[in-house]
């Protein structure tokens, strides 16, 4: 435990700086956004500017990761560390994680004040708890993607070892995320998946549509969509064992 705690400070530290201009980056542009609503008296621009903010937060743990891996590459110093894979990687995705939720704290405040500039201009308003389950979604998909690029990463670092395919190796995770992203595609479009939508369902005001009238100018509509517990339970599964093939992978100890 000691030496969890050593790495996850050591990453947190190592991850400051960038988590910093991020917040900065974002306070500016919703600073921006209340200008440019303020400039135009079109109060939608405030919830363009939360659903674009919500987006990048997506890529937010995968950016980290990324920026972690390569100061370790530059480094070398995880071929000497006497601590499991899964433990430094763990560590890596922690700190992350702490700092993305840390961002998205703000976010969510942002997300109250719009949705109170929005209540004269909406129609069918997302309620607070809808707020609350769009970040934790955001912050979630950010974490499985995070750890589709540690399992990517290893994969990657793996094959340096191969001189004959040094120059190419990109190319293996490459085809590797691909070839399952055109087998879950073909998942989907399934009957099997449309009959294990059917056993849960997890309801979110996340679906919106702007219209433009001439007498009242832009307004916004919200309805529900329908999120399957049978595919957020495949996530979960999925997003442990990519986790923990990248450890045991990453034990081998390669010269990253």
């Amino acid at each position: 435990m000691k030496s969890f705690s050593g790495l996850f400070k050591k990453d947190l530290l190592i991850s400051r700086f960038w988590s910093v201009t991020w917040m900065f980056c974002m306070l500016l542009a919703i600073f921006a956004s209340f200008a440019f609503a303020h400039y135009t008296g079109e109060p939608m621009a405030l919830f363009g500017a939360f659903v674009t903010i919500l987006l990048f937060h997506s890529l937010f743990c995968p950016l980290m990761i990324i920026s972690q891996l390569r100061l370790e590459g530059k480094t070398q110093l995880w071929l000497y560390n006497p601590n499991k894979g899964a433990v430094l990687l763990l560590s890596k995705l922690a700190a992350a994680a702490v700092y993305q939720l840390a961002s998205q704290v703000i976010l969510f405040m942002f997300g109250l004040i719009v949705r109170g500039f929005l209540r004269p201009v909406a129609d069918s308003m997302f309620s607070v708890s809808d707020l609350f389950l769009v970040n934790i979604a955001a912050f979630l998909e950010s974490v499985f993607f995070a750890i589709w690029v540690m399992f990517l990463w290893t994969i990657y670092e793996a094959l340096r070892k191969y001189p004959a395919i040094k120059k190419i190796r990109w190319l293996i995770p490459l085809f590797i995320y691909n070839a399952y992203g055109l087998l879950e595609g073909l998942f989907i479009k399934s009957g099997l998946f449309e009959s294990a939508q059917k056993f849960w369902s997890l309801s979110l005001k996340m679906n919106f549509k702007f219209h433009y009238y001439q007498d009242s100018g832009w307004t916004v509509s919200f309805s529900k969509i329908d999120l399957p517990g049978v595919l957020l339970l495949y996530y979960a599964v999925l997003g442990f064992c990519l986790f923990y093939f990248s450890g045991k992978i990453l034990d081998r100890r390669v010269e990253v």
